[in-house]
């Protein structure tokens, strides 16, 4: 029997070979069966959210479709094995990823059996409207989710969205615009739309730059789009880029001249170079004095 060990989210460990039987491993979207067995976790289990761990093993799940930072990491050792294969999992996450109060480390250890119920298709098989349809409902999970955890206050549920918001992205992508000419205007709406949510998570985690670069990416196509520049406006003052700032808000302000949290931040960005103004009028009067 292999064991499979997923440590802080890409380090991957993988003892004893497999020998090959024929046997497929499961592709996305494949419906499956886990089971899941002698789990012995470093804390409640439950604070886990766990659908695989609190699942039946003849539950069908869809591969690709996890929630939680520990099912996420089940699936990349699901991604390791093949169908009728029994393997050892050790599991090893940082806390904040399990709920917003645990610092410390949670290490699982179990034992799991895949059993494919139906595999997916190869990825080149999917019509462009099946990614989208995959798209969407990622994106649509991905938005619940983080609503959710904003209501909450829950930064963990605000990652896990942001998984989905990046796998949206992912299958977007994947769709060749030639062949799609009948869905593009669907196609870029989401993709805004994904773009958009990310430069919202990236700005909330203080991920400034990453947020600028989403932001750009749906402004390369709509430079009309309120949100996105405003949020780059937001995350440029973060960065102290004050004078790309306010061209990005004074954009904003001339599209929507009504919206209360852009004229806020103009208003930010107009102090803040006034500020800076001041402090280098003073360095230079200290430095010719």
């Amino acid at each position: 029997m292999r064991k499979i060990s997923i440590n802080c989210w890409g380090q991957v460990d993988v003892e004893e070979r497999r020998h090959y039987r024929g046997k497929a491993g499961p592709r996305e979207q494949a419906k499956i069966h886990v089971d899941v067995r002698d789990v012995v976790c470093s804390c409640d289990v439950a604070l886990l959210a766990s659908q695989y761990l609190r699942g039946e093993g003849v539950d069908t799940r869809v591969f690709g479709d996890a929630v939680t930072a520990v099912d996420r990491a089940l699936e990349l050792a699901l991604s390791l094995m093949v169908d009728e294969e029994t393997a050892i999992l050790n599991i090893s996450i940082p806390g904040k990823h399990v709920s917003d109060d645990h610092t410390e480390m949670v290490v699982l250890s179990c034992t799991v059996s895949l059993s494919i119920v139906e595999n997916g298709k190869l990825m080149f098989e999917f019509t462009p409207k099946e990614k989208l349809a995959i798209a969407v409902k990622y994106k649509t999970m991905g938005s619940g989710l983080y609503k959710e955890g904003s209501k909450e206050g829950c930064v963990s549920k605000q990652i896990s969205a942001f998984f989905f918001f990046r796998n949206a992205v992912k299958w977007i992508t994947m769709i060749n615009a030639d062949k799609s000419e009948d869905i593009l205007g669907e196609i870029s709406e989401i993709k805004s739309q994904c773009y958009n949510n990310l430069a919202l998570y990236h700005l909330h985690r203080h991920h400034y730059k990453l947020s600028v670069a989403a932001a750009t990416t749906v402004l390369i196509m709509d430079n009309k789009n309120v949100k996105a520049l405003y949020r780059r406006a937001v995350a440029n003052t973060a960065l102290q880029n004050y004078e790309i700032a306010i061209d990005d808000i004074e954009a904003a302000l001339a599209i929507d001249p009504n919206n209360g949290p852009v004229k806020k931040q103009c208003d930010i960005i107009r102090r803040k170079q006034r500020a800076m103004s001041v402090k280098y009028a003073n360095a230079l009067k200290k430095l010719f004095s």
